[in-house]
């Protein structure tokens, strides 16, 4: 009988057969590789970017109690750990008699340009920010009023409830919106200012600042 021999060829046969399949099926595929990737590349091009023009938007607009990122009652601390020390300084002002703290956020890479003045209010020994002054043209309202704006552009755009000389300056002034914008009075009539009815003011007086309130 033969058999003896025939038995381990057969053997081997099948356990060739067997480690064969068994490395075919544990080789990764070059198109698993491939596939991995190309879904890596989608993801990474579809991330969505911030927008440059949104986020200077959102840095320069006035609403009401905002300038920016800046807001009424937010508290001094909370301003000082926001601005970068460069871009504040603190000021000494005089509010009817009483001197009062206020800083002046600045924009130290465009020659130290005065953006706004923020100014504090220290009762009961909580220093917040009770009103904001702001000076440059950069900031601007949704109905597109800001410095260097008309006369005209601000009484299209706000019902005016107070038209006349505030603390030291002309101001027209919006309880609505709580804003007061400053008027240049080098155009007025040539009288006492506080003789000057609002329709002998000039459309073209400029908006030298705007308050928020």
């Amino acid at each position: 009988m033969r058999f003896p021999n025939f038995i381990p060829f057969s053997c081997s046969v099948v356990a060739l057969a067997l480690l064969f399949s068994c490395s075919s099926e544990n080789k990764p595929t070059a198109t698993t590789q491939i596939d991995s990737s190309k879904d890596l590349t989608d993801t990474i091009a579809t991330t969505p970017k911030p927008d440059p023009k949104i986020i200077e938007a959102e840095q320069y607009t006035l609403t009401t109690g905002h300038a920016g990122k800046i807001k009424l009652n937010m508290s001094s601390d909370s301003l000082k750990a926001m601005v970068p020390a460069e871009n504040l300084k603190t000021v000494q002002r005089v509010l009817e008699g009483v001197p009062y703290t206020a800083y002046e956020l600045r924009n130290a890479q465009s020659g130290n340009q005065l953006l706004l003045l923020a100014e504090e209010s220290c009762a009961n020994q909580n220093c917040t920010i009770f009103r904001i002054r702001v000076v440059s043209p950069k900031f601007k309202t949704d109905k597109g009023v800001r410095v260097g704006s008309t006369f005209a552009d601000v009484k299209n755009a706000y019902p005016l409830s107070f038209i006349g000389i505030g603390e030291s300056d002309y101001v027209a002034v919006s309880d609505e919106n709580k804003m007061t914008f400053t008027l240049d009075i080098t155009h007025f009539p040539p009288k006492e200012l506080a003789k000057v009815k609002p329709e002998e003011i000039p459309d073209s007086t400029k908006v030298t600042s705007i308050m928020l309130f």
